[in-house]
């Protein structure tokens, strides 16, 4: 139990939606610079639901190293409440191309119940490398390693916005769907399974969407398989409006609080 609390995690998995080589990125993305989504993210034990944190992302456009990007910014966190059992606050930065969304770079700066971890990641597109440096609690001294990485390789945020711009309509329900992605220094390679369509009660009445279950890296919060279940919204924002997962302990749950700065209006 100890480590559900680390509530941004589970957008990094469910942003493991990877682009099938044939899934042509749209011109006009279903994000624009402004667009603020807000998560409430509930801790499930036996039949009780208790609300345990809170997750945020927003898109902002910015000049990075002379080049115009997106700056994509995860951050999460428990709630004042549960602070005191293990606190929790993460935040996850890239500064990624505006056209076809490769990374130019990735920072996890987090600290879960007094372990921090600060790791900066520079992709190099012309070598197909990426520089990390990477220290945390125990290891205070910064480690420097380079990573060999796929010609189209996502870092955990940039991901969950070039899921969003994925045309499921190209795929069948059952179809599997390849996965690239660095993470924490690693390149992983696993696969999600589309599950078709579907409609779910919301906050903002019944939403229909599209459902999928991503293959989950095993660890000390997850179990490995396609327990995860994803919900995004059919329709011309894609957004993420639920995940529910097993952890090893009970389950967690994220819904859509709120979403601000859409390309086009949503539940407001």
């Amino acid at each position: 139990m100890q480590r559900w609390c680390k509530i941004v995690s589970v957008f990094i998995l469910l942003s493991k939606v990877s682009f099938a080589q044939n899934s042509l990125l749209p011109k006009t993305k279903p994000f624009l610079p402004g667009e603020l989504l807000e998560y409430d993210v509930a801790y499930k034990w036996g039949l009780i639901y208790a609300d345990a944190g809170w997750v945020n992302f927003s898109v902002d456009k910015e000049n990075y190293s002379g080049k115009n990007s997106f700056h994509l910014v995860g951050e999460g966190g428990t709630k004042p409440n549960w602070d005191w059992f293990f606190k929790v606050r993460d935040k996850y930065e890239s500064f990624v191309d505006t056209g076809n969304l490769k990374p130019y770079r990735y920072i996890r700066n987090s600290n879960d119940g007094g372990h921090w971890v600060f790791n900066d990641n520079f992709f190099d597109g012309k070598q197909n490398l990426i520089y990390s440096s990477y220290k945390d609690k125990r290891h205070p001294k910064s480690k420097l390693d380079t990573v060999k990485m796929n010609y189209l390789t996502f870092d955990p945020i940039t991901m969950i916005y070039y899921a969003r711009s994925i045309n499921f309509a190209q795929h069948k329900p059952d179809d599997i769907i390849p996965i690239s992605l660095y993470l924490d220094g690693k390149m992983y390679y696993r696969s999600i399974r589309y599950l078709g369509k579907d409609e779910i009660e919301t906050k903002f009445g019944k939403v229909k969407c599209i459902k999928f279950k991503p293959s989950l890296i095993p660890g000390t919060l997850f179990k490995e398989g396609d327990e995860m279940t994803v919900w995004v919204t059919d329709d011309y924002n894609k957004i993420p409006i639920m995940v529910e997962t097993p952890i090893l302990v009970g389950m967690i749950r994220a819904t859509l609080k709120k979403a601000s700065g859409t390309r086009k209006p949503f539940g407001n």
